[in-house]
């Protein structure tokens, strides 16, 4: 089970980061290990709080991104596109 204090990390992480995230680099960030922060990404997502989208790319497997719920609401999501330096960025 995950502790409060994580939760609040996540959201207050990704609230000033409004960027999609990968389970593994939001792992890397908070200094926290990857499958708690998959299971509370997975919790805040069955709650509302986030949107997952599962993205692919040539020759690399599929994965998980998330983002702010309420971020996700203001863009399209037709709007990405993959870059190999950032993973996600913003048609303009």
């Amino acid at each position: 089970m995950t502790t409060p204090a994580l939760r609040e990390s996540v959201l207050e992480f990704m609230t000033s980061n409004p960027t999609a995230w990968r389970i593994n680099a939001l792992a890397a960030k908070l200094g926290v290990g990857a499958k708690l922060v998959g299971l509370e990404l997975s919790r805040l997502n069955a709650e509302g709080k986030l949107v997952s989208c599962t993205v692919s790319a040539p020759g690399r497997t599929p994965q998980e991104e998330y983002r702010i719920a309420a971020i996700e609401q203001k863009l399209n999501p037709h709007h990405f596109v993959i870059s190999r330096k950032t993973n996600v960025r913003l048609r303009g």
